[in-house]
């Protein structure tokens, strides 16, 4: 825990909790259960993934961004009040993913042959994807703007949250 300044943290095995009310959280090539929390800041994981099967991944920042890449736990929460959440990455069979932000928007960089089942809320904002999808629902109410959607065979669950902002899901490049 901090008060205020930046958490850094890196080769971490058997898990990690951080907190800081005032900065930034950093975590890189780490494994285990993951928690990493800030009031004003952003966080950044990167190639970090369970210890054990079950390990559950949480960021949660009320002002800042979240960024993920290559976080490979199958139980990812990430939740920003006022900020974007950036996933980069694949989708691991049978994992559960939950991405919301209230004033942000959500982007997804996935590869082309992703799999996942789609509940996505974007209130007054908007939802485009490069990627082929397969809709179920696709409502307008008062409230805001809701769809269900299958991308290939639909072996995650992805549930995507915005109040103000769009929802983007792009092609992640191929790396040779």
């Amino acid at each position: 825990k901090n008060l205020g300044g930046n958490v850094a943290l890196r080769n971490v095995t058997g898990g990690i909790y951080a907190e800081t009310y005032e900065g930034d959280v950093t975590v890189e090539n780490s494994s285990g259960q993951i928690s990493l929390k800030t009031s004003t800041g952003n966080i950044i994981a990167a190639e970090v993934g369970p210890g054990q099967v079950g390990d559950l991944f949480k960021a949660a920042t009320q002002n800042g961004s979240i960024t993920l890449q290559k976080v490979e736990h199958r139980q990812i929460e990430a939740n920003s009040v006022s900020g974007e959440v950036v996933f980069n990455g694949k989708f691991l069979a049978g994992g559960i993913y939950s991405l919301k932000t209230s004033e942000g928007n959500i982007r997804l960089m996935i590869p082309k042959n992703s799999s996942c089942r789609l509940a996505a809320w974007y209130g007054f904002g908007t939802f485009k994807s490069e990627l082929p999808i397969k809709t179920f629902t696709n409502d307008v109410s008062s409230a805001g703007k809701s769809l269900t959607a299958e991308i290939g065979a639909g072996d995650a669950t992805l549930n995507l949250t915005t109040h103000r902002g769009r929802i983007l899901i792009v092609e992640q490049p191929e790396i040779p």
